[in-house]
């Protein structure tokens, strides 16, 4: 069973094509998706927030059904991760490995794939130019098949790109994030908006209810920063405060 947790859509397709290519089911990362344990494998595949791992997937993994874990180990089921990333991951594995380890789970193997940047909520963030973004997706189809091998012949490696600086970026740059990058409160669509409501069926927490008077998007305080919102608006029309203006969109479509 592959569990993901995607905004753009990076994560969503690497994990269906892990899933094609390991014949495993894939599930959005949640508690009803959780009932039963299925597959040959468990696989978490998730983006790479801010050099760390997601608080949304911190939280699945805290709360993933004990009896499941137990029948697990019994079974001596492989637990393996990946993660997407437009450049690096700095220390997100260690972040990871410690919370499964609360749980009493390792992870067989940790991966991470390059895929199209899309974080765009901080001054110096913007998506990649379209040859690079075309690059990336280019490069992605021969890395999945290649960790997709991996993860058939049980390899116990971690296989990804850190980058440099890793324990400032997650040690300090991360908490940062968490503590106040992540917050509802400064979305807000333009005059652009013509209430087609395809930012709250992008929002994969279903935190965007349409308003039916104004016909107008409204965030609830549930968000993840996934920035679904901001890439999937046809006429860029949700805005971050003043710090989404001029930035470009990337959305990756089933």
């Amino acid at each position: 069973m592959i569990y993901y947790f995607s905004g753009t859509g990076n994560s969503r397709y690497v994990a269906e094509q892990l899933g094609k290519e390991l014949t495993e089911e894939v599930a959005f990362m949640s508690l009803e998706n959780a009932g039963e344990l299925r597959g040959n494998s468990i696989g978490l595949v998730f983006p790479v927030y801010s050099w760390g791992v997601p608080p949304i997937v911190l939280d699945f993994i805290a709360k993933f059904p004990q009896n499941l874990l137990d029948e697990a180990r019994r079974r001596g089921t492989p637990l393996w991760a990946v993660m997407t990333c437009g450049d690096e991951v700095a220390l997100a594995p260690e972040m990871l490995e410690k919370a499964l380890e609360k749980r009493g789970v390792y992870s067989e193997s940790v991966w991470s794939v390059i895929m199209p940047n899309n974080y765009v909520l901080l001054p110096g963030f913007d998506v990649d130019p379209k040859d690079v973004e075309q690059e990336k997706l280019k490069a992605a189809p021969a890395r999945i098949s290649e960790i997709a091998e991996g993860i058939r012949k049980h390899r116990l490696v971690v296989d990804v790109t850190r980058g440099k600086k890793v324990w400032l970026k997650t040690k300090t740059v991360y908490p940062l994030f968490k503590k106040w990058g992540i917050s509802p409160k400064r979305w807000r669509s333009t005059e652009a908006c013509v209430g087609c409501g395809i930012c709250a069926r992008s929002c994969p927490v279903g935190n965007i209810r349409m308003n039916e008077e104004t016909r107008r998007p409204e965030w609830g305080d549930n968000c993840t920063s996934c920035v679904g919102c901001f890439h999937s608006c046809p006429r860029h029309a949700v805005e971050y405060g003043n710090m989404t203006k001029s930035k470009g969109q990337y959305y990756l479509k089933n």
